[in-house]
């Protein structure tokens, strides 16, 4: 069997693992642990996910997504895609139904495609096998280790999103995630600019600072979701690296503007909240709705123009307060309740000198 792999940005790494890959067992073909294989070759986990993802479009791999038990880590349903989710399971162990939440239980596996290799289905079996017997001895949830890669990993992989554009849930399937911060940018002044500029010359403008904040919120590990012309959503795993995508956009938006004339300098003001949010389906693509959502796009409307306002649980984050510390000491806290929410929220509003 020869292994090969493509990439539009990462061939060289593409063809280690490749070459890699033709000269293993049939047992690692089974499952292969792509992320314990990138640490061993120097390759990131976001490099080696989207070679691997490529690799499933092109037919070399396939994709099992495996809903475990959230308390003794049996399997309880497995499918080939995500088009097939389930929002909740039954643990025949623990004898419960369950909720399935995509970064917490549902495990996503790549093996070898059939036409390239049929592997042995005692690997199957002994995997399954395996968990039972720990599960037996006392030892739960052992697939949830840090190489585990995890449902919500490759919902919110742009690449994923690009080539399994046709990988969306149906009806009522819609699982949630626990954890994920939304970003809202909203440029403010477009109305003046369409009215001073002149419509062409203004979405000329504002599509060329719009096109550069999508491409941060993809550097940042992000998802970039278009809410209108003006608006847009960026959706994170990780706090920290939606904060870091807010204070690069607010930057990219001063050296964008610094030699135009006053007239079409443009003006944004962010907002970033994390929680819980549902996994839908809108317009034929994945997205993400909730009240965390609600609550981020609410906090975005309180900033001042070129300014990021961040919520009491990002801003009890340690590393985000380092950030915030290395890059201005303009911070001003807020008390407001959003209309039709019943909490009470804390904010802080966060300038970033030019």
């Amino acid at each position: 069997m020869s292994v090969k792999l493509r990439s539009k940005v990462n061939q060289k790494e593409a063809d280690k693992i490749a070459a890699f890959l033709t000269n293993v067992s049939d047992r690692l073909l089974f499952h292969i642990p792509l992320y314990e294989i990138g640490k061993a070759f120097g390759i990131s986990r976001e490099k080696i996910l989207d070679i691997f993802i490529q690799g499933v479009y092109d037919g070399v791999f396939i994709l099992e997504w495996i809903y475990h038990c959230p308390t003794c880590g049996h399997i309880a349903y497995e499918a080939p895609s995500l088009h097939q989710a389930s929002s909740q399971n039954f643990c025949t162990v623990c004898n419960k139904v369950f909720n399935n939440t995509l970064d917490t239980n549902i495990e996503v596996c790549f093996s070898i495609h059939p036409r390239l290799k049929m592997l042995d289905p005692t690997f199957k079996m002994n995997y399954i096998a395996d968990i039972g017997k720990n599960i037996r001895s006392g030892k739960y949830r052992t697939w949830d280790t840090p190489d585990a890669v995890r449902g919500v990993e490759i919902i919110q992989n742009n690449l994923y999103r690009e080539l399994m554009s046709s990988e969306i849930l149906i009806g009522d399937q819609s699982p949630p995630l626990t954890n994920m911060t939304i970003l809202f940018a909203d440029i403010t002044n477009s109305t003046r600019l369409y009215a001073s500029l002149g419509n062409k010359k203004a979405f000329l403008l504002i599509k060329g600072y719009v096109k550069l904040l999508l491409s941060t919120i993809e550097k940042y590990s992000g998802v970039p979701i278009m809410k209108n012309g003006n608006v847009v959503m960026g959706a994170f795993i990780d706090p920290c690296k939606a904060f870091n995508a807010a204070v690069k956009a607010l930057r990219q938006l001063t050296k964008y503007s610094q030699n135009k004339p006053i007239s079409e300098r443009l003006e944004i003001k962010m907002g970033l909240h994390s929680g819980s949010v549902l996994v839908v389906t809108l317009n034929n693509r994945l997205n993400y709705v909730g009240l965390t959502v609600n609550t981020a796009a609410d906090i975005k409307n309180t900033a001042l123009s070129n300014e990021i306002v961040i919520s009491q649980i990002l801003f009890n984050n340690r590393s985000i307060k380092r950030t915030i510390l290395s890059v201005t000491d303009t911070v001003q806290k807020q008390q407001i309740r959003f209309k039709g929410n019943p909490e009470n929220h804390t904010l802080y509003h966060i300038k970033i000198p030019n």
